[in-house]
């Protein structure tokens, strides 16, 4: 009997375990949609592949949560699908996945009713879904406003925010919305936003009229934003043209690019150079590059230094004193002007490498403490503290 009553008890356990986050179906993609039709829902369908990284996040530490499962298996019938395989190819094409992960929400003909692109938090992906769900909000609702002629001002904000963020085609609404505004009238934080994810070539009208009255739009939204969206731009379209291979038309560029603002361009030449190290044998040379470059300009950004401090610290290369060094700095600096568990992580590694033992252990413990629970294992800090390094 006591036999009997530990193993029933095990397998509540476990269900319950299994229940706290995303159930997964385990059929195929036409299951589902019978499936949902059946149960009057829509099928949540993440499109990931093997190799990507987001998408292993997803898996391990977002869509095991309780909160997301509590809403995802009450709302939608889910299903991955490595877009990869047999059975994905097929989907990748007929829903134009280029980005991943991407994670869909369908309803039970397989017509898409919101989309988004890209990894985001427990909290990001529940709000995400509840919009998804709601049928005044969701992009297939919007779109067919759109179809049927909205093009008021608020209409317009909200399609362009909604379809920016879920990776569509909105060229089209873009232009209706500019062409009902006025470039002062733009000087706004909405408009600040849709202009971030609509314009895209240095030669818009929107684009120059940012430029040249940066200093407003800074008082709506920080300096570092506004220079991101200025250098963004000015990056892409350099990219763009260099793949051309014509190298006249790449000098005309920099020397365009160097008129609209030199020291953003200088750092846009000099990121080109970094990829350029890096594709060479002497990844010595590329770490050194990656460290002066992050000094140089990036010393006011606390989480692009935490990203270039730990891609020299994790190098699977042997690195000397100086660059090492210049690492530990880089994730100093990074944890003085925002701390939290990740750059104190990247800090405690750079300590380790150098030496510098105790002071490493201080900071990993501090790493774990500020850790959401769901992350504290995966931390460097953990191997360190446990000792499993």
């Amino acid at each position: 009997m006591k036999k009997i009553l530990f193993t029933a008890i095990a397998v509540l356990m476990t269900a319950n375990i299994f229940a706290q986050g995303i159930e997964f179906e385990h059929g195929t993609f036409e299951e589902a949609l019978a499936k949902a039709k059946q149960e009057n829902k829509m099928v949540f369908m993440d499109c990931y592949t093997s190799w990507c990284g987001p998408c292993k996040h997803l898996a391990k530490n977002i869509f095991t949560q309780e909160q997301v499962g509590t809403y995802f298996n009450k709302n939608f019938v889910c299903i991955k699908m490595d877009m990869e395989s047999e059975a994905g190819k097929p989907l990748a094409q007929k829903y134009s996945i280029k980005a991943y992960p991407t994670l869909l929400w369908l309803n039970a003909d397989g017509i898409i009713q919101h989309k988004m692109v890209g990894a985001g938090d427990a909290s990001t992906l529940v709000e995400t879904a509840k919009i998804a769900n709601d049928p005044e909000r969701n992009w297939a609702s919007l779109e067919k406003k759109y179809n049927n002629g909205d093009r008021s001002i608020a209409f317009l904000q909200e399609f362009l925010l909604t379809g920016s963020e879920c990776g569509f085609n909105i060229k089209e609404a873009s232009d209706a919305y500019y062409a009902q505004r006025k470039n002062e009238d733009l000087i706004n934080a909405t408009d600040l936003e849709i202009i971030f994810r609509t314009v895209q070539s240095t030669s818009d009208d929107k684009f120059k009229y940012v430029l040249k009255n940066k200093d407003k739009f800074m008082q709506l939204d920080n300096s570092l934003n506004v220079y991101q969206f200025i250098e963004q731009v000015m990056s892409t379209e350099l990219a763009m043209v260099m793949r051309s291979g014509d190298n006249e038309a790449i000098e005309n560029k920099k020397k365009e690019l160097s008129q609209i603002d030199e020291n953003l361009a200088n750092k846009i030449f000099d990121g080109m150079e970094l990829n350029m190290l890096y594709r060479s044998p002497d990844k010595t040379k590329f770490y050194n590059a990656l460290a002066d470059y992050s000094i140089k300009y990036e010393f006011d950004n606390s989480e692009s230094l935490n990203q270039y401090a730990w891609t020299i610290a994790d190098a699977k290369v042997e690195l000397n004193k100086e660059i090492l060094t210049k690492a530990m700095k880089i994730a100093k600096k990074s944890v003085e002007i925002n701390a939290n568990f990740a750059n104190t992580d990247t800090y405690a590694l750079t300590l380790y490498k150098l030496g510098m033992q105790e002071e490493a252990m201080k900071y990993a413990k501090k790493s774990i403490a500020l850790a959401p629970e769901e992350s504290k294992n995966d931390l460097w800090s953990a191997k360190l503290v446990n000792g499993t390094l």
